[in-house]
């Protein structure tokens, strides 16, 4: 439970906690400190799959859109960890893995327990994204 002033009356937050913790101030710290990794993570977003540009005329439309971009945004999650571990690219934010690496055209095609990945471009990078790809679908 936290109280504070507010008005000249006192207000009570009440926080349930699952973590051990040796005292209440140190998840309090924790608690205060979670802001800034929410608004980086929205610019990041922002930025990467351009939502700050798109706005759709009816409102379906941009509820669609909106369902897209979470979705891709759930893909990128998954695959930058997963996919590009171990490669020269695991440091490379949602921004660049966007713009760098995922915008070289190419086909997957997968028979059976075999993944084939031909990315169509001469692209510096097209060699270890094709491996990273494979990998990420692979597995």
């Amino acid at each position: 439970m936290k109280r504070r002033r507010k008005d000249g009356q006192f207000q009570h937050s009440y926080y349930i906690l699952t973590l051990a913790l040796p005292c209440k101030s140190c998840f309090l710290r924790l608690y205060d400190n979670r802001g800034g990794a929410e608004v980086e993570q929205f610019r990041n977003d922002k930025a990467s799959l351009s939502l700050e540009a798109r706005h759709k005329r009816s409102f379906t439309g941009q509820q669609g859109y909106i369902l897209l971009t979470d979705l891709a945004h759930n893909l990128l999650a998954d695959f930058a960890p997963r996919g590009l571990a171990g490669s020269s690219f695991a440091g490379c934010g949602s921004k660049r893995i966007v713009r760098d690496l995922l915008r070289m055209p190419g086909l997957v095609s997968r028979a059976e327990d075999q993944v084939r990945i031909d990315l169509l471009s001469q692209n510096q990078f097209d060699e270890e994204l094709a491996m990273c790809l494979v990998k990420y679908c692979s597995g």
